[in-house]
């Protein structure tokens, strides 16, 4: 066998895979019942916008529009061509129903050019209206590239003005609850050790998203090499991927034991070990869990 080869058997390879995970909400307010400002900006923006996310509300939030709080002549203000509702009206209103957060968003940038529609920028502003209800804000922006890469679904939405739109909708419902990301994660792709053909099968069906396939064919490599550490690493990640942290944390530990001798495998396990706690830590805070029963593996300081 030449040095090449040997190093290939020692080293071990990579390639990288897409998997969808949960992460917690971008703003760290606890959900509740909300007046529902609207959008101020563009009607042909805005309307369809505030429309969506009325009917189709973050979970475990409670979105009510401000103009049913009141009726309009108590909560409304006229100003030049418009009506908007009245922050101080709405908020006393909405305080009497016991809801703790006023929601207002602004477009800042709706198309970036005149000529364009695949461009939207939107600040939300989140009020407290309760003693113990802190505020909170953040911009959101969308143009294609972010779509493509976060929501490839709505590539096949023909008009661009309208799946600008529907990420819009998408990117704000992250501010506020738990959502699922794609993240690409790096598999071990060994070449010349047992099970290695297998083990890159494995790697070829989650690449096309087949993570139950993918995991079953692994799981096939360790029943005959509970040792092999490339099938260990991927195993685990592919546990982690539905949420079966026990038994990714078991797996992962069990493969940086076994690659002492592979560098590079060595390395990736590492590097994954500290992914599948990161991945529990979202999950837990998404849904507000608990720490697990056997603790973190790495304290948050180190991560």
């Amino acid at each position: 066998m030449g040095v090449c080869a040997c190093w290939i058997l020692l080293l071990g390879c990579k390639t990288t895979a897409p998997v969808h995970v949960w992460r917690p909400p971008e703003l760290a307010v606890e959900p509740a019942g909300v007046a529902f400002m609207g959008i101020s900006g563009p009607d042909e923006w805005a309307d369809p916008i505030e429309k969506s996310l009325l009917q189709n509300q973050p979970t475990r939030w409670r979105l009510i529009a401000a103009e049913r709080l009141e009726s309009e002549s108590s909560i409304r203000l006229v100003s030049g061509f418009e009506e908007e509702p009245n922050d101080v009206a709405v908020s006393a209103a909405a305080r009497r129903e016991g809801l703790r957060y006023l929601l207002h968003g602004e477009i800042l940038q709706a198309t970036g050019h005149e000529d364009r529609d695949d461009k939207i920028s939107l600040s939300w502003r989140l009020t407290g209206l309760q003693p113990d209800a802190s505020s909170a804000g953040m911009p959101v922006s969308i143009d294609e590239a972010l779509i493509e890469q976060r929501y490839p679904q709505l590539m096949n939405v023909p008009d661009v003005a309208e799946r600008t739109r529907q990420a819009a909708v998408l990117e704000t419902k992250r501010l506020l609850a738990a959502s699922v990301d794609r993240q690409q994660v790096t598999l071990a792709s060994p070449r010349m050790l047992p099970g290695s053909r297998a083990v890159r099968r494995g790697n070829k069906l989650a690449r096309s998203g087949n993570w139950p396939m993918a995991e079953q064919v692994w799981n096939g490599v360790l029943e005959s090499q509970p040792r092999n550490p490339a099938a260990l690493i991927n195993a685990s990640i592919a546990a982690a991927a539905r949420q079966d942290f026990s038994a990714a944390r078991e797996r992962i530990a069990e493969a940086v034991r076994r690659s002492a001798f592979s560098p590079v495998n060595q390395s990736l396990a590492e590097e994954t070990l500290v992914w599948i706690e990161l991945r529990q830590r979202d999950y837990h805070e998404a849904f507000d869990l608990p720490p697990p029963p056997e603790g973190w593996l790495i304290s948050r300081g180190s991560l």
